[in-house]
């Protein structure tokens, strides 16, 4: 799905002509694409979680640029008040993910978010957690997207988020969040 939205904002902003889209839409070669779009999004540096969870909605796709390699992924919200619950959402994105880490890690890292013509600065951890891929998703099972190749879902901090549990800002978040702020503008 978040290829074919990429692909079709592609051809609406005129960055690919309408001869490329079919070859696009039979390979991998949209990401490539996608990494010269961001002239067509609005950037939000100081965007805040009050204003970007009614944005990036549950249910909303995404893509996630880590800023300290250049690599991209796709994501879904699924769950989460006090900041977002996400999951990839393939096994590549999920691959992704694990490779930019180097394996499952807490370590918040600093991205950006494109999402419904925005940029916004996030921080992004990678430890799955709340929930498993064989079973439904409800309140007691945070895996919403099924076949992604992770169990459970990864936390996505915005400046002001906070963590569910405690209702507390995380400084480590912040930090990432900020760092993700001050790429962005140079």
């Amino acid at each position: 799905m978040v290829k074919c939205l990429v692909i079709s904002a592609l051809a609406v902003f005129g960055l690919v002509a309408a001869d490329d889209l079919q070859s696009l839409v039979n390979t991998q070669s949209y990401y490539e694409y996608y990494e010269n779009v961001t002239d067509t999004y609005t950037i939000r540096y100081d965007a805040g979680w009050d204003e970007v969870r009614h944005i990036f909605d549950r249910g909303t796709d995404a893509v996630v640029r880590d800023l300290l390699t250049g690599r991209t992924f796709a994501i879904r919200r699924t769950f989460g008040r006090y900041h977002a619950d996400v999951e990839p959402l393939t096994t590549e994105d999920t691959a992704t993910m694990y490779d930019i880490w180097g394996g499952w890690s807490w370590s918040r890292r600093p991205v950006a978010v494109y999402v419904n013509g925005y940029v916004f600065a996030g921080s992004l951890t990678n430890f799955p957690h709340g929930g498993v891929d064989h079973l439904p998703a409800s309140a007691g099972n945070l895996d919403a997207v099924k076949g992604n190749g992770m169990d459970g879902h990864v936390c996505l901090h915005f400046e002001g988020s906070r963590i569910h549990g405690s209702g507390r800002i995380n400084q480590a978040h912040m930090d990432a969040v900020a760092q993700a702020r001050q790429i962005l503008k140079n």
